[in-house]
C-alpha cells in the first residue's frame, strides 16, 4: 500500500508507528525510495527520514487489509494515489 506522511516521522511519531506495527504478527516493511526498513524497528524508521507528503510504501507479508485500516486511522499517513 502506498501512503503519504502527514508530518515528519521522528521520535514520538516513529514510536507510535512501531507500536502500531508491533501489534501485528506479520512481517512489515516501510519503503521510501530505494531504501527499506523493518516496520517494527524504531531506528530503521528514523533512518528513512520521512517528511510530510513523502510517498511511502508499506509492505505486509502476508498482506493485511486490517493493517491498511490501522495505518490510515493512526493519523500518521494519508491515502496516496502515487
Amino acid at each position: 500500500m502506498i501512503v503519504k506522511a502527514t508530518a515528519p516521522i521522528f521520535a514520538d511519531r516513529a514510536a507510535k508507528l512501531v507500536e502500531l506495527t508491533g501489534s501485528f504478527q506479520e512481517s512489515i516493511y516501510i519503503k521510501k525510495g530505494d531504501r527499506t526498513a523493518d516496520g517494527k524497528s524504531f531506528l530503521g524508521i528514523i533512518a528513512l527520514s520521512i517528511y510530510p507528503d513523502d510517498p511511502i510504501e508499506i509492505i505486509c507479508d502476508p498482506p493485511s487489509t486490517y493493517l491498511k485500516e490501522k495505518v490510515l486511522s493512526s493519523g500518521l499517513f494519508a491515502s496516496c494515489n502515487a
